[in-house]
This record gives C-alpha cells, sequence and structure tokens, in this order.
C-alpha cells in the first residue's frame, strides 16, 4: 500500500499538533555544532553507522515534552563524565497556532547540587539564532520570558533493551545462591500458577508484597497485528509483567500458536519486541511521541517491512510522530526523501554532520558496508548498464575490479548527499560518473593550484566547476562557522571532484540510444514523426512499437533499451572512452593524475 501521499497530507492537518517541527543542536553531544534536524513527515528515519549520535537525538526528543527529562537517559558519571562546560544545549520549534508561527524551547543542562544532570528551559538566546519573546503575551503557550515547552506523551523503546523477565535474570542478573536454572524452575511454578488461575495479584510465600503487576491476553486485533509482522499465526498472546525473577518489573511474553504453548524463554526476541511494541502504541493516545531506537534488532528483512507498515497505520489512523533510529536499509527503503536524515562522521573535524531530504538509495550506499572493488556511481540504471558493457568489452578482469551502483535523484543529490559525506570519510576507492550533459568545464583545478588569499571565493570556485552550490557543515561558535575549518573542507572537496567526478563521453544515454539505433530498432525510429524530438517521448514510441503494446511500464522501456544497447557495435568511441577512463582510474587511484 502507497503509504506517502496520505501520510503527506496528514502534515496538513490540526489532528497532529502539537508536533515537534525541527530540533537542533548548538552543543550537544559529538554533533557538528548548529546542525538540524527537520520534522515534515509523520514518520522521521535517523540513518547511520553505529556511534554518529543517532540515539542522542532520540534522547534529545524524548527530554523536549513537558514532565520528560533528558536527565533520566544521559547522565554523567565517575567513568564517563559529562565535560561541557555547561554548554550543552538543544533547541525545538512547535507550531503555535495562535502566533501563526514556530516558536522554540531552548533546554540546557545545568548543573546542581542535588541533581548534577538537571536540564532546564531557559530563556531564548541570541546567539543561538532564537527569536526574542513578544513583547505582549499573544499566546497560552507564552510564559513570560519564554515559551512553555510543548505537550505530549511519549513512549520510548530501545530495541537493544527491550529485554524480557527470563533474559534480565538469566543474562544481566548477578545471582550466585544457587544454578540459576534451578531458581527459575522454582519461580517459573509460580508464574504457572498465575496464568492457570488468571490471578491479577500475587504475593508468594504469604508475604506483603505485590509481584504480579499486569497479567492480560492480548486483544484478537493485536494478536493478529504481531502474527501479520512477524509472518506467523497465534492462537493468544498473554503480556505479563511482574518480579517474579528480579527484584525489577519485567515484563513475560506467553505466545501460543495452534500447537504449541511458549514462554520469551523459547521465542525469538524479535517475537518478544514486537508484541511489547504493538500492545504498547494501539493503547497510547492520539497524537503521542514515538521514539524507536533500532527496532530492526532481531528482526527479519519482511518482518522489518511489515513493522514499517503497521507504523504507517498507526500515524495514519492517531496522528502520532514516529522518529526511528536505524541501520537497516528494509526500514527506509519505502520512505520519501523528506523523512530520511543520514548521519555521517565527519573524519576532518571529527564531529556527526546530518545531511536532510536524502534518498533511500543514497542512504542504502552510506549504510553498506565498507567499499571493497573500486565502486563507480552513475546517476541511473541505464547509465548503470552502458558502464557495465564498456567495461565487459574490456575482459571479464576489468568488470570484475569495478562495482557499478546507480543513484537516482540526479546530479545535484549526487554530489550533496553522496559525494561529500565520501569525501568527508576519506574514502579512496570510489568515482562518479555522471552523464555528460552535466560537465560544465574542463577545468578542474587542484587546491595546491589556488592561493589562499583565494579562500573566500573557494565556494564559487566549486560552483563554477560542478554546477551545484554545496553545504558545508562546520564546526563553530555562537552561530559562526569556523572559516579555517570551512575552507579546509572546501579544499578537500576541490580535490575530490578533481581525483573522483568525471563524465560519460555521452550527454545521456538515453539519447546515445536514439542516435545508435540499428536494425528493427532504426526502422522504428525512422517511422516516427519529425516532429517528435523530446528523447524520452521517442524512447516511448520506439518501446510501443518494439512490444506492440500501447500501455508501457518503465520496466518495458527499460528491457526495450538494454535490447537498443546490446545491438550497438563493442567497437563505438563511447565505449572505448568510458574503459580508457576507467582503466585510469584502476591504475591511479584518480582520474586526472
Amino acid at each position: 500500500m502507497d503509504y506517502i501521499s496520505r501520510l503527506r497530507n496528514v502534515m496538513k492537518s490540526a489532528d497532529i499538533e502539537p508536533f515537534i517541527r525541527h530540533i537542533r543542536f548548538p552543543f550537544f553531544k559529538n554533533l557538528t555544532e548548529g546542525c538540524k534536524v527537520d520534522f515534515n513527515y509523520p514518520i522521521t528515519a535517523l540513518v547511520g553507522q553505529n556511534g554518529t549520535n543517532k540515539s542522542s537525538v532520540l534522547r534529545a526528543l524524548f527530554g523536549s515534552p513537558n514532565n520528560y527529562s533528558l536527565g533520566s537517559l544521559w547522565f554523567s558519571t565517575d567513568v564517563d563524565e559529562i565535560k561541557d562546560e555547561g554548554r550543552s544545549r538543544f533547541i525545538y520549534g512547535y507550531f503555535d497556532a495562535p502566533t501563526k508561527s514556530i516558536v522554540e524551547v531552548i533546554k540546557t543542562r545545568i548543573s546542581k547540587e542535588d541533581d548534577p544532570d538537571y536540564w532546564e528551559p531557559s530563556r531564548p538566546i541570541k546567539s543561538d539564532d532564537m527569536a526574542a519573546m513578544p513583547e505582549k503575551i499573544l499566546s497560552p503557550n507564552q510564559l513570560k520570558t519564554r515559551w512553555k515547552a510543548i505537550e505530549k506523551n511519549v513512549i520510548y523503546l530501545d530495541f537493544r533493551a527491550t529485554i524480557s523477565a527470563f533474559d534480565k535474570f538469566f543474562y544481566h542478573s548477578d545471582f550466585h545462591t544457587y544454578p540459576k536454572k534451578d531458581y527459575l524452575r522454582k519461580r517459573s511454578q509460580m508464574l504457572k500458577e498465575i496464568i492457570d488461575n488468571d490471578l491479577k495479584t500475587y504475593k508468594p510465600h504469604k508475604g506483603k508484597k505485590d509481584k504480579l503487576f499486569i497479567n492480560t491476553l492480548l486483544e484478537k486485533d493485536k494478536v493478529k497485528i504481531i502474527g501479520d509482522i512477524l509472518g506467523r499465526k497465534y492462537k493468544s498472546i498473554r503480556l505479563l509483567e511482574h518480579s517474579l525473577f528480579t527484584n525489577d518489573r519485567a515484563p513475560t511474553i506467553i505466545l501460543q500458536s495452534e500447537n504449541l504453548k511458549y514462554s520469551e524463554a523459547f521465542a525469538g526476541s524479535g517475537e518478544f519486541a514486537v508484541s511489547i511494541l504493538v500492545h504498547k502504541l494501539m493503547d497510547c493516545q492520539k497524537a503521542s511521541l514515538i521514539l524507536l531506537d533500532e527496532p530492526e534488532v532481531s528482526l527479519h528483512p519482511a518482518a522489518q517491512c511489515n513493522l514499517m507498515n503497521f507504523l504507517s497505520e498507526q500515524a495514519l489512523k492517531k496522528k502520532h510522530q514516529i522518529v526511528i533510529s536505524t541501520h537497516s536499509s528494509s526500514i527506509v527503503k519505502d520512505l520519501p526523501k523528506e523523512a530520511i536524515k543520514l548521519f555521517c562522521l565527519n573524519d576532518k573535524i571529527g564531529k556527526v554532520d546530518v545531511l536532510q531530504n536524502v534518498s533511500p538509495e543514497e542512504s542504502f550506499f552510506i549504510l553498506g558496508e565498507r567499499i571493497e572493488k573500486k565502486t563507480i556511481i552513475v546517476e541511473d540504471r541505464l547509465a548503470k548498464k552502458f558502464v557495465e558493457k564498456a567495461l565487459k568489452i574490456g575482459g571479464m578482469g576489468l568488470l570484475n575490479s569495478f562495482d557499478v551502483k546507480y543513484c537516482p535523484g540526479g546530479a545535484g543529490s549526487i554530489y550533496q548527499n553522496i559525494a561529500v559525506p565520501l569525501c568527508i570519510a576519506n574514502v579512496k576507492n570510489v568515482m562518479f560518473l555522471l552523464d555528460g550533459d552535466q560537465c560544465q568545464t574542463n577545468d578542474f583545478p587542484r587546491s595546491n593550484s589556488i592561493p589562499e588569499n583565494e579562500n573566500p571565493n573557494l565556494q564559487e570556485i566549486i560552483k563554477k566547476t560542478i554546477n551545484q552550490d554545496i553545504k558545508f557543515h562546520c564546526d563553530g561558535s555562537n552561530g559562526a562557522a569556523n572559516i579555517k575549518q570551512k575552507s579546509k573542507m572546501q579544499r578537500d572537496f576541490i580535490d575530490f571532484i578533481h581525483d573522483k567526478i568525471a563524465f560519460l563521453p555521452v550527454l545521456t544515454p538515453e539519447k546515445f540510444l536514439i542516435e545508435n539505433t540499428h536494425g528493427d530498432y532504426k526502422n522504428y525510429r525512422d517511422s516516427i514523426s519529425k516532429e517528435i524530438t523530446d528523447s524520452k517521448q521517442i524512447t516511448m514510441e520506439i518501446c510501443k512499437l518494439d512490444t506492440g503494446e500501447e500501455d508501457i511500464t518503465g520496466d518495458s522501456i527499460f528491457e526495450t533499451q538494454i535490447r537498443i544497447l546490446n545491438k550497438i557495435p563493442n567497437d563505438h568511441i563511447a565505449f572505448t572512452k568510458t574503459r580508457e577512463m576507467l582503466q585510469i582510474f584502476l591504475d591511479n587511484d584518480t582520474i586526472r593524475p
């Protein structure tokens, strides 16, 4: 089911309010100073490798609404001391209906004697680019010196820490009185008594302390949804929360299929986590803030896709704001660009940048495993086939030396969302082979040819070279970028352009095919009216003649293009030039040695 258009419409509804519209970080953890995350879609994915502060952003969101504190999730200890000199802070914005504007709330870490991890709202800080408060009271969300914190229910689930009572005792408790399995056997008898008699309270050994907090059968609709996500059928699912195994409250899930009953000790952790998630989300109040930390843990790819469908349904039905941290391509593959935020470690400054409006394909590339082969990035799947043919003509050895990937979205998106992160990460064995119509100049300078006094013009030099205005995220102070650092990043990118970015010797692969039709395809081309000049339209007409069908799809057009490509002679100069260019890169790690 296509959820994108329906969820985009949800963003226009007042029912989603209050909704956090953005969060930004003047100084927070290892994030680049001043970085910002916008929320323009009901579901947002924070995407990145481990160690890129995705969970830290989730925790800041947890601490944003009224009556919630980040201090319960991020705190200083003697071993892991927070050394921020009182500077850690984050700012978030929400829509204030009376003033019809986005207003901002800042929360700052204040170290007090009785609570060294206290986060409190404060008045707007001008140096953090916050607007001054109105002189008059214009809204009930307004206090004299600051805006009120947003009022929103929060559910935070860390799937790495969502563990059952059994796992908590067996793997995470310090218990040495006698063998754990013997203790579990005794305590499991108590659990069986609770289940068999459907008890609602339980005080073992005639004690006064109740060890049972929840004992309920999940409703049939929850059972069905859990089964749909996991690809299984369950007859019933029972949720218990108790302190029979340890002194802490912990849940136990009893799943019963048609022929089998087993607790979470025998079920996978994915079943346990999904059961808890579905139960909590279906019971929570409307327009809640749902924060999910790595929900892909212990779920196979199909279950991850099913989970995303469930979350989309919940966002549509109950107008939730859902934010997910993930490094799974299955979680992000069906999200629109505005929903994906890519977290990249900037090796130049040792901090994390956040890139916005990233396509799933672009995020897959950054999420992918470390690049082993020489990798060529092109604009679309036809360009990929063109390059692969050029390589194959040179022999299987040359073809197997490269991995060709395509990233749709256009050259501008490829430059900003793939080339810049790879430059920052100092990746060497990658090159970009863009369509020839993107080539603006034959002058690709090295940074050492540009005098230092030209540093103020580096941005313009980059734009002149690739016809793209690139944004560089730098460290800074009081809202001002570190000029020296920015110049270093710009010079590094100029060298990256020189060494790694080249262009196909054809304007576009599509036009190249039209100009080089052979056999029946030349006859098809010649039969098309000369009044049709657009290459896409010409290709569609050729495809109709090729297939004998009037209703054609993108896939059928692509298949026709492959057949045309296969008929072009191997000795065509375009293939030769492409192959020579790639051989130079293979031998020298640069396109322009």
